[in-house]
């Protein structure tokens, strides 16, 4: 085989394995866990605000969710888990850990509540 021939296929292989990295990064970030207290809370939409490294952050939840939301209440200290969604859609929530609230429902996963 030519050296030129060589040569091509090399820069093909490397092509195609440099396109399909950041297929494999974003399937890896697609959930993120954030730990902060609630900033506001907007229970009949469905959405509370939170803090970020990076800033605030609104986290949708499920309609199955929002009832869970009326207990929680501005200054409860959360930790979640959302599923990162592509802009402008706010993450998606999947679960939280309350560490500072009143609210019966200090662990919730998927749309099931538990005191711990």
């Amino acid at each position: 085989m030519p050296p030129h021939h060589v040569t091509n296929s090399l820069f093909v292989i490397a092509l195609l394995f440099l396109t399909s990295a950041p297929v494999f990064a974003e399937a890896s970030t697609s959930l993120k866990s954030y730990y902060s207290p609630i900033v506001r809370l907007e229970a009949d939409k469905g959405y509370f605000l939170i803090t970020t490294n990076s800033g605030i952050q609104w986290i949708q939840v499920e309609d199955a969710v929002k009832e869970h939301l009326k207990t929680l209440e501005v200054g409860d200290m959360i930790d979640v888990v959302v599923e990162l969604r592509p802009d402008p859609v706010p993450p998606l929530l999947k679960s939280w850990k309350l560490a500072r609230s009143a609210s019966p429902c200090k662990v919730l996963k998927e749309q099931t509540c538990s005191k711990e």
